[in-house]
C-alpha cells in the first residue's frame, strides 16, 4: 500500500477516535491535557474550472465531500482542525488525445477518500471586529475507476485515475456584535493542482496518458456566518467566489459551499 495512503487511513483511524472515544471520557468537559477537543461533521461542495495541456483546455472539476472533524483549541483564539472523509470527483470534459483510441471523459464521479488540517488564528480584536488569518491543506488519495469501451467493433476498458490537492491561507475578519451570529468575510489565496491519468487497453493495443491539472483562478473570497445557541453546539456555513480567466478570454467565477457542525457531549 503506498505510503501515503498508509498515512491517511492512520490520520482517519486517529481522528475517528478522538471522535467516538467513550462517553465518559468525552463527559470530562472535552480536554486532555489542558487542550479542548470539540468533534464535528461536516460537508462542501465546489465547482472549480481546471486547466490543462499547458493551460490551453479547460473543464469543470465538480466535487462533493463529507468527512468527520476534530477542532482542537489549543488556546483561546488558536484552533487546530484535523480531518477526514470520502469525496465524489467529477472530471467530465478532460479530453485525452495520446491514447489509441481518443476519449472525451463523461463517465462521472470518481470516489476516494481524503485527508485534511486547517487552523484558525484571532490576531487582534477591535471591538467588535476579530482580525485573524486561516489556513487550509486538503488531500485527496485517488482511486481507480474502470470502464468498458462501448461503440468499437473490439473489445476494451478504461481506467481513469484522479487526484487533487488544495491549499488555502489568508486574513479573515469577523464581526462580533451579535449575540449568537458572527458574520465573517475571509479572502485567500486558493491553490488547487492535482493530475487525471487514463489508461486503456484495446486487445493488444494499450496506452497511457496523464493530464496535470491546475485551477483556473488562485484568490478566493469566502462570506459566512458561525451560529452558536449553545456552549455544546455550533454551525459554521460559508459561500466562496473565485473569480478565474476563461481560456478563450474573459472573465467568470467559480463557487463553493461548506457547512461545518460542531457538537459538545
Amino acid at each position: 500500500m503506498p505510503l501515503k495512503r498508509i498515512a491517511a487511513v492512520v490520520c482517519f483511524a486517529c481522528l475517528s477516535a478522538i471522535i467516538f472515544r467513550p462517553v465518559d471520557v468525552r463527559a470530562q468537559d472535552n480536554e486532555i491535557g489542558g487542550i479542548r477537543i470539540k468533534p464535528g461533521l461536516g460537508v462542501e461542495y465546489f465547482s472549480r474550472t481546471i486547466v490543462w495541456d499547458e493551460g490551453q483546455l479547460s473543464s469543470k472539476l465538480k466535487t462533493s465531500i463529507g468527512f468527520l472533524r476534530a477542532e482542537i483549541e489549543l488556546q483561546k483564539g488558536f484552533l487546530l482542525g484535523l480531518f477526514g472523509g470520502y469525496s465524489l470527483s467529477n472530471f467530465n470534459g478532460t479530453v485525452f488525445r495520446q491514447l489509441p483510441f481518443s476519449i472525451d471523459y463523461e463517465a462521472g464521479n470518481i470516489g476516494c477518500f481524503f485527508w485534511g488540517a486547517d487552523l484558525d488564528k484571532t490576531l487582534f480584536s477591535i471591538d467588535p471586529y476579530e482580525i485573524g488569518v486561516q489556513a487550509q491543506f486538503v488531500m485527496s488519495l485517488g482511486r481507480q475507476k474502470e470502464l468498458a469501451i462501448s461503440g468499437l467493433n473490439q473489445t476494451g476498458s478504461l481506467n481513469g485515475k484522479g487526484r487533487w490537492q488544495r491549499a488555502e491561507i489568508g486574513p479573515v475578519i469577523r464581526y462580533t456584535g451579535y449575540e449568537d451570529f458572527i458574520p465573517f468575510l475571509a479572502i485567500s489565496y486558493n491553490k488547487l493542482w492535482g493530475t487525471f491519468s487514463m489508461a486503456e487497453t484495446v486487445q493488444e493495443l494499450t496506452g497511457t496518458e496523464e493530464k496535470t491539472i491546475s485551477g483556473g483562478g488562485s484568490i478566493g473570497i469566502a462570506f459566512g456566518t458561525t451560529f452558536n445557541p449553545s456552549e455544546t453546539f455550533n454551525l459554521k456555513a460559508e459561500i466562496t467566489a473565485l473569480p478565474y480567466k476563461k481560456t478563450g478570454g474573459g472573465l467568470d467565477v467559480d463557487y463553493g459551499a461548506s457547512i461545518k457542525a460542531v457538537v459538545l457531549f
